[in-house]
């Protein structure tokens, strides 16, 4: 990775960095990603209610622009449906920037399913 920077200064321009995130409506927080800090333990808590209510938001960041957020309207997102909101809203707002972008997602279950892997070596072929 250092070397490809030192021989392209322009190549962390081209990263889009994208991840999707669940808003609880009760207000509910990812305690696993959730961290309280202080000099005394404030003996918190939360009480988890189960399959509240939620809107998962996705949204991609590159060099100098924002791939607007994406709303999914589905409970789960799986990779059937993660799969239509890239080629339906995300590829074709990169179309300008391709074939030089190069797309970072983590290892959550719907960006390792099949049918997302093969469209995205289609698009994104060799990175």
């Amino acid at each position: 990775m250092l070397r490809t920077i030192d021989d392209d200064a322009e190549f962390l321009k081209r990263i889009m960095f994208s991840d999707k995130a669940s808003f609880h409506l009760s207000a509910i927080v990812n305690r696993h990603n959730v961290c309280i800090w202080g000099s005394e333990n404030p003996h918190e808590y939360c009480e988890a209610q189960r399959d509240s209510p939620k809107v998962n938001v996705w949204c991609g960041l590159i060099h100098d622009r924002v791939i607007e957020p994406f709303f999914f309207t589905e409970k789960t997102v799986s990779s059937v449906v993660y799969l239509d909101m890239l080629e339906n809203f995300v590829f074709p707002q990169l179309e300008e920037l391709q074939p030089h972008v190069f797309l970072q997602q983590d290892g959550t279950p719907p960006h390792w399913g099949t049918i997302v892997r093969s469209s995205l070596n289609d698009h994104f072929t060799g990175r």
